[in-house]
């Protein structure tokens, strides 16, 4: 039987591994405390175009943070928006910027959460959870603008954590060409 320690660093590890899969032109991010594999804390930019207004008003980049707690994988990772204002979604809260994750499955890994998180950036309608608002006002809203159109506010498709990103290989060109 492994230890907690041991469980977690195997996580944060494979964490690690998938969250370079996700990275490009949608999400960037660096490390800002613990030592790759074992990152503990990260700043998320995250490029999708969200509301954060009743407008609607529109934001198309978003600066994140994203810790884990020492007893993580147990407990889930602290996401707290940092881009001000905070969106305006119905699982934001508004007074200290989290999001509110619902249910935390210890099986859903790390980036599974980050893309699972984004989705409400993006206002994905499959994701977005009106019966258990963290922020009244944006749920009002919402419920209110449902066939308006405007949901989701952002049709990028998101990264999948499971699988590298391809990077397309340098084209080499000749050093000389040769006319006949």
């Amino acid at each position: 039987m492994s230890s907690p320690q041991s469980t977690r660093n195997t996580r944060l590890k494979n964490d690690y591994k998938e969250m370079c899969n996700i990275r490009g032109p949608i999400i960037t991010w660096r490390a800002v405390r613990g030592t790759p594999p074992f990152v503990e804390s990260y700043h998320l930019t995250v490029n999708v175009r969200s509301i954060i207004g009743p407008g609607p008003n529109y934001r198309d980049q978003h600066l994140i943070n994203v810790d884990i707690p020492a007893d993580y994988p147990n407990g889930p990772p602290r996401i707290v928006m940092l881009s001000q204002p905070v969106i305006f979604h119905p699982n934001w809260w508004p007074s200290d910027h989290r999001w509110c994750y619902g249910t935390w499955v210890f099986s859903e890994t790390l980036s599974q959460h980050i893309i699972r998180m984004i989705r409400t950036l993006q206002f994905d309608p499959i994701i977005t959870n009106e019966d258990s608002p963290a922020n009244r006002d944006a749920e009002e809203w919402y419920v209110a603008n449902l066939n308006r159109g405007i949901f989701p506010s952002d049709r990028q498709v998101l990264p999948d954590p499971s699988r590298p990103r391809l990077v397309a290989a340098p084209v080499m060109k000749k050093k000389f060409e040769i006319r006949h």
